[in-house]
């Protein structure tokens, strides 16, 4: 299918799955994933994306960085209790100073669905592609294990995680 429609049919599936103990598994499974980083790359829950922010819980000595999105997409330091503001898209964004990408040594990224080849499906917008393109650093994604090896046409564009991890 193409990715108009994967999107369509996971969004929806999405909202649908039943959440049960999937976000503790995953923060569990993540907690081992990135224990060798200091500087890592998160996000602020939209939806019924997979809330991961309580790693920052687990690792009070690691630096986490939130997105924040203007015409681009980039990331500023977020300690816990910061203040965040509304930002576009219904999402929670840090103030501050923007960070070097490059700095960020993993970035876990919240997935609509993910290809058969690794190749991560967002809301279609392509600003994780944009800002990943040419990143050096470790992909973590996060997904549902219903909308993984979904079977869509990715771009040669979309982002190529390096880890899945699936609840």
């Amino acid at each position: 299918m193409d990715k108009k429609d994967a999107r369509k049919y996971a969004l929806a599936l999405r909202s649908n799955i039943e959440k049960g103990d999937k976000f503790n598994f995953i923060v569990n499974e993540l907690k081992e994933a990135i224990k060798k980083y200091n500087n890592i790359g998160i996000y602020y829950p939209i939806g019924s994306e997979i809330d991961i922010t309580n790693i920052m819980n687990i690792y009070p000595n690691k630096s986490f960085y939130l997105p924040i999105t203007r015409d681009e997409i980039s990331f500023i330091k977020y300690n816990l209790n910061d203040k965040l503001m509304d930002g576009k898209f219904r999402t929670k964004e840090p103030i501050g100073d923007i960070v070097n990408r490059d700095d960020i040594e993993c970035f876990i990224i919240p997935c609509v669905a993910i290809s058969k080849d690794k190749k991560r499906l967002g809301y279609g917008k392509g600003y994780y592609d944009r800002y990943l393109n040419g990143y050096k650093g470790f992909k973590i994604g996060v997904i549902y294990k219903e909308l993984n090896n979904l079977d869509f046409e990715a771009d040669d564009f979309d982002v190529v995680l390096d880890l899945i991890i699936e609840g």
